[in-house]
């Protein structure tokens, strides 16, 4: 299993969409940064929520990245048969996939955590020219710090979904789409419908997870959602995460690769 995880690691390092996103990554960061400095010239910055704040805006694109890596890395090969050839040196197809999914979500994880320091960075400059003058306290630097982490992980437990659906959909695309699908059609529907239930599904989850947060937002007839705690949101996300790949690992096992 180790030689499987380092491997998965060493070829994620040299594939082209980890570079790529970083570097689309950098370039969003500057750009948040001199857009807040522009906006907290009127508007000045608080250091006790600013940092947090954007940390949680990060969130999302932090996971949809880290899904695309994850979804990428298992479609390409289906793509170019490098699955069949794995499967020639390893045959215990789960401990393949399960290999896939820890290293997506460790890279993701790390360069996540990478990302966070990035726009701080990016943020001090506001803090300091336009900055309300509050220190950031003990209490609001842990919270800060908790969040990030919180992102990260939020981040490589998308990584690892991807890798599932891509085993599931056999592509890269599939993947995508159910992804797609799900957002748009199922946590819509539901959250029109039955806003109550939409507190466990995923989006819902993800919110209460990295905001730590009691209220989570409304459903679309404009009552307001309580949200889990933010224990039982990750357990409920793991839980996501570990039931889509226990079905990738099921249908893999019966799935005729060659």
């Amino acid at each position: 299993m180790m030689d499987l995880l380092a491997a998965d690691v060493q070829r994620l390092r040299w594939r082209a969409l980890p570079r790529g996103l970083g570097l689309v990554a950098l370039v969003a960061v500057v750009a948040a940064g001199v857009i807040e400095f522009v906006h907290t010239a009127k508007h000045p910055f608080d250091p006790t929520t600013g940092f947090r704040g954007a940390f949680i805006i990060t969130a999302a694109p932090l996971a949809l990245g880290g899904f695309l890596l994850g979804a990428s890395l298992l479609g390409s090969d289906y793509t170019s048969r490098a699955l069949t050839t794995l499967l020639t040196w390893e045959p215990r197809r789960s401990r393949v996939l399960g290999a896939r999914a820890v290293a997506c979500a460790l890279v993701t994880a790390g360069l996540s955590l990478a990302t966070l320091p990035a726009v701080t960075l990016a943020l001090l400059p506001s803090a300091l020219a336009h900055g309300t003058g509050a220190s950031l306290t003990t209490t609001a630097f842990v919270s800060t710090v908790a969040t990030g982490v919180r992102c990260a992980l939020l981040a490589a437990a998308a990584s690892a979904l991807g890798v599932s659906l891509a085993a599931l959909g056999r592509s890269t695309a599939a993947a995508i789409a159910a992804l797609v699908v799900y957002l748009v059609v199922v946590e819509q529907v539901v959250n029109s419908v039955a806003p109550s239930v939409w507190r466990s599904l995923i989006v819902a989850d993800s919110l209460s997870w990295v905001t730590a947060g009691s209220h989570i937002g409304g459903g679309q007839r404009g009552a307001s959602v309580r949200g889990h705690a933010v224990t039982t949101a990750g357990v409920l996300l793991l839980g996501a995460v570990v039931v889509v790949h226990a079905l990738a690992a099921a249908a893999l096992g019966r799935r005729d690769i060659g």
